[in-house]
């Protein structure tokens, strides 16, 4: 059986990063505060904090949460509800937030944090240098682009 990921907010990019899970065969479910067009039974609507949304989404046999949506505090809430009730479940959380972030990836067992904004920007200062990056490496304590190159038949790596 599939691991199960729950993706809690599906605002514009907890709704990509639950698409994105679907498209590549995850098991995942979906927690949003409001119905959403064209999704089925894999979405569970009700208040992102309550223990019972996470319960009846399947907080309990889950292996990972997502917390997606743009509130650093319903965020940190439903972390701690999802914890009382799963206390092993592996957390991916958004925050803006990045210091709270650090400090809780610090303390926390299975907790990465993420920031849209500490992701992003690299990719916008290699765009003002003229770079074409689609994505960053972070290696000896400096980022790095990432560039998608085309190696045909002439290109010296050949």
């Amino acid at each position: 059986m599939k691991s199960k990921i729950i993706v809690c907010g599906l605002d514009s990019t907890g709704h990509k990063v639950f698409r994105l899970l679907k498209q590549h065969g995850a098991y995942v479910v979906g927690i949003h505060n409001r119905p959403l067009a064209g999704e089925g039974d894999d979405v569970i609507i009700g208040d992102l904090q309550a223990a019972e949304t996470l319960l009846e989404a399947g907080i309990r046999e889950a292996q990972t949460l997502v917390l997606a949506t743009s509130e650093d505090g319903v965020n940190l809430s439903v972390l701690m509800q999802a914890r009382v009730l799963n206390p092993r479940i592996r957390i991916i959380n958004r925050l803006f937030n990045t210091s709270l972030g650090e400090r809780l990836d610090a303390t926390l067992p299975e907790h990465i944090t993420m920031s849209v904004a500490a992701l992003s920007a690299p990719i916008f200062a290699f765009s003002a240098l003229g770079n074409v990056a689609i994505g960053q490496l972070k290696l000896f304590n400096q980022t790095w682009p990432i560039h998608q190159m085309h190696i045909d038949e002439s290109h010296p790596w050949r």
